[in-house]
This record gives structure tokens, C-alpha cells and sequence, in this order.
């Protein structure tokens, strides 16, 4: 039996820790919630999780050497937390290095450490000049985003955030390093420990929130489908539409996320909020790295989200903001008091976006996405289990009956946001039989005890596609 003692030997880094206190506000917070790690093994480079994974991949004892993977830890907290398992926590590969790169034409490259996040990535890419196709909030995960495929502000024009990855640095299942450039695999394969992204002269932008009153929606939503029907020949225009209900307040909010990555205030994206009053409008002319600073989430609640993709089509929106009253009033009937916030969140896909890096990437929107699509999403900010149980539940009963609608008036699009989706939805699958295929054979052969996908905590494995 392999002991702690043995672990540490294997494990040489700064940060192995039990898993009563750990020093890690971000794990400590999940101690004290009941999740604890049996251990916390905080890496400083991939050498460090090439140990872990050799001296942890023999082990078994019914899960308790199980392991889960921590980078910015914003996702769901099984994704990054295992409660009497092992986290291998990459929030110590924090940095960002701006260099040319020898096998990509010379090219300027950002090499970011996997436990980085998009805030400190950006200004530093900043710093040189140049940009790169990453998140739009600051306290996101690089690696989340990345390996989720990655939805952007500059998407219009360069794809997701797994097309501009020109490497990726990856630790086997055997505790090999290599270096891998197929796009989106998600953590099938093994642990992403540096991502080698493609950087562009930076410029600013023009854009960031704006928030309204209810009845100001047709108009913003008139709007937003028009931005995604004319994408292609505006690509550097992108819109993000949101429906917000929270306690307490009367009535639903309205708002969006409207941007132009050239920095044109005049652009065809802000034509529909002309003239329209605001409650909160913070759009002004900034680096990307400074408007992503702007929108932040500082954790410390629940989250339950479910998402689906369907037609640039205003009767799905219609639907959906149809079942969005009627939560709210279930919602209020049963826990009135209850403090807790809704959010649905409608985003562009555009079929060009699918074009962006074709045969690039396993996403399969090269060939599936033929019809300009939105990106939905539907969440819940609650801050207890019971609550999180109910929202659980209703999200699930919304999704299928808007994904229901859609079908019906031949509207729904198959695929699936990994970044978005709830861990009982299959994104995967969304990728089309070839890519499925073809990710299994990967996952077979640089993983072929199937490590990853048996002692992997969270995560959307391969193996469950069928």
C-alpha cells in the first residue's frame, strides 16, 4: 500500500497537503463545504505532474486515489475538487510568456501555464502588443475555457479559443510530456499543463455591458438576431443577450454584451441600443484585457446551468423567455425569500464560426453547423444544497422543453457547448460519429489502461458515447 510518505518522495513540489487545511483559499472553501481532497498536490511545472500521475496511476482502494484536476477551478466543483481523492491543483503554472515561435512560421506565441486566468494572461499579452483569442471574464480559467472549445469576443474572426492553440504541452497517463496539437479532446487524453496560443497585434475594443428594463427586450433581441444574421460579413461584432431575474427586484432585467474588437463605436452591433435608456451602461473604448476586468465572478455560490444550441430563429427565443416567466413564478410560489439570481444567456453561432479552422479541431461545426445558431444557456446562483437540488430539477424539465420546441419547428441545432452544458448532458456526442471515433482511438492509444477515464473525477469522458 502506498502511503502519504511515498507520495511525497514521488511528488517533489512545493504544495502537498492533507486535506484538513490546505492553505488554498480556493480548496479550503471546499473543505469547509465537505468536499475535502484526501490530498492537495499543488505543481510548480509538468515534471511535478508527471510524478503525481506515475506514483498515483497504480494506486486503487475503491476511489480513494482517485484524482481530480484544479486549473481555475470555476467549473463545477467535481470538475475540480474530489471529496477523499486526490486534486492536483495547476494554480502555481500561472504565468504567461510572449515569444516567437520556430514551428509556426515565426509567429508570435503566449505560452500560458494552465492554472492561469484570462484577466492576467490578456494584460500581459498586452504588454508586448498582442492579444489572444481567450475569455471574456477575467477570473475564468484559461484551461476550462480552452479545453471546453472556448467561445470569444473575437470568434467572428479567428474561431474558438482551441483554434488559435498551436500547442498544447500534455501528461500522459504513463507520466509522459509530450506535445499535442488536435483540437478538442477536452481531458480525454491526459492533464494540459501549458497551452500555446497564437498571438495577434492587440487593439482596442469598444464595447462592455449594458443593462435596460424589461420592456426594452424586443428591441435588444431584434437587434442580437440581426448581429448574428449579418456576422459574416461583420465578424468583428459579438453580442452576448441576458435575462436576469434576483430577489427582490420587481421585475426582470434585460442586457447585453455588445462588442466590436476594432474599437468602432458606430458598428453595426450598437445600432439597436441607440437612443435606449439604460439602468447601467459601462461601454467605453479599452483593451481587451481591461474590459474583461470589468466582469469578474468571485465564486462562493452554487451554480446549476443546462445549455442548448438552436436556430438564429426568434420563436426559440420567444419559447425560451416564455419558460423564463414561468420558472420564475414556480420559483416564487415555492421559495419566495429565497436569495438567488436566474440567468438565461442567449450567445452568437453563426455558421461561419464552424469555418473558422475547418478540419481543424474535432468539434465537427465544419460540418454540422448549417444554419446560423445561438448558444443557450440557462443558470441558477443559489447558495444552499437544497436549492441547488430544485434547480437541478427545473433547469433540466426548461431545457427539454425548449429543446422539445425547437425540434418541433425544425429548429435545433444537435451541437453542444462543452463550456456550458450540465454534467448530464453529452456534448460529445454532438461532435458527430467521425469525431467520436476518432477521439476514442486517441483516448486508446496514449491512454490505453483508460486512467483518464475511470479515475478522472468530472469531466465528459469519451467512453460514455456511445
Amino acid at each position: 500500500m502506498v502511503h502519504l510518505v511515498d507520495l511525497a518522495a514521488a511528488f517533489a513540489c512545493v504544495g502537498l497537503v492533507d486535506g484538513q487545511r490546505t492553505g488554498f483559499k480556493s480548496c479550503d472553501v471546499l473543505i469547509d463545504a465537505g468536499l475535502g481532497d484526501k490530498l492537495l498536490l499543488a505543481s510548480e511545472n509538468a515534471q511535478d505532474v508527471s510524478a503525481a500521475i506515475k506514483a498515483l496511476s497504480p494506486l486503487t482502494g475503491a476511489g480513494q486515489w482517485n484524482i481530480a484536476i484544479r486549473g481555475g477551478g470555476h467549473s463545477h466543483w467535481n470538475n475540480n475538487n474530489i471529496a477523499q481523492g486526490v486534486t492536483i491543483d495547476l494554480s502555481l503554472l500561472n504565468t504567461t510568456t510572449v515569444h516567437n515561435s520556430t514551428c509556426s512560421n515565426g509567429t508570435a506565441v503566449a505560452s500560458i501555464g494552465a492554472g492561469s486566468r484570462w484577466g492576467p494572461a490578456l494584460f500581459e499579452a498586452e504588454k508586448h502588443g498582442l492579444s489572444i483569442t481567450g475569455g471574456r471574464v477575467s477570473s475564468v480559467g484559461v484551461a476550462g475555457l480552452t479545453l471546453g472549445e472556448g467561445a470569444s469576443f473575437h470568434s467572428g474572426r479567428r474561431g474558438f479559443a482551441c483554434d488559435d492553440v498551436v500547442d498544447y504541452e500534455v501528461v500522459l497517463a504513463d507520466g509522459s510530456i509530450v506535445n499535442a496539437n488536435k483540437r478538442g479532446g477536452s481531458s480525454n487524453f491526459g492533464i494540459v499543463t501549458r497551452f500555446d496560443m497564437a498571438a495577434f497585434p492587440a487593439g482596442d475594443l469598444h464595447g462592455g455591458i449594458f443593462l435596460t428594463t424589461w420592456d426594452q427586450k424586443d428591441k435588444i433581441l431584434d437587434g442580437f438576431v440581426d448581429v448574428i444574421a449579418t456576422n459574416r460579413n461583420h465578424p468583428a461584432d459579438s453580442q452576448i443577450v441576458l435575462f436576469q431575474h434576483q430577489t427582490g427586484l420587481p421585475q426582470p432585467m434585460v442586457g447585453t454584451i455588445a462588442v466590436n474588437i476594432d474599437g468602432n463605436a458606430s458598428a453595426p452591433v450598437f445600432d439597436a441600443l441607440r437612443g435606449m435608456p439604460s439602468v447601467i451602461d459601462l461601454r467605453q473604448t479599452q483593451t481587451y484585457g481591461e474590459l474583461v476586468s470589468s466582469m469578474t465572478d468571485d465564486g462562493g455560490q452554487r451554480y446549476v446551468w443546462f445549455s442548448l444550441c438552436f436556430h438564429n430563429d426568434r420563436r426559440v427565443i420567444n419559447k425560451a423567455e416564455e419558460l423564463f416567466t414561468k420558472l420564475i413564478a414556480e420559483i416564487n410560489s415555492v421559495i419566495p425569500e429565497e436569495d438567488l439570481t436566474i440567468i438565461f444567456i442567449f450567445q452568437p453561432l453563426p455558421k461561419h464560426y464552424g469555418q473558422a479552422n475547418a478540419g481543424g479541431n474535432v468539434l465537427g461545426l465544419d460540418k454540422t453547423l448549417t444554419e446560423d445558431s445561438i448558444i443557450w444557456l440557462g443558470e441558477a446562483f443559489i447558495n444552499t444544497h437544497a436549492v441547488e437540488a430544485l434547480f437541478q430539477s427545473k433547469l433540466a424539465v426548461v431545457s427539454a422543453q425548449l429543446e422539445a420546441y425547437a425540434e418541433s419547428i425544425g429548429a435545433n441545432t444537435q451541437w453542444r457547448y462543452l463550456n456550458y452544458v450540465n454534467p448530464t448532458q453529452n456534448p460529445l456526442k454532438s461532435y458527430g460519429p467521425e469525431n467520436v471515433a476518432f477521439i476514442k482511438k486517441v483516448a486508446q492509444e496514449y491512454d490505453p489502461s483508460g486512467f483518464f477515464q475511470t479515475r478522472l473525477s468530472g469531466g465528459f469522458k469519451i467512453s460514455n458515447v456511445e
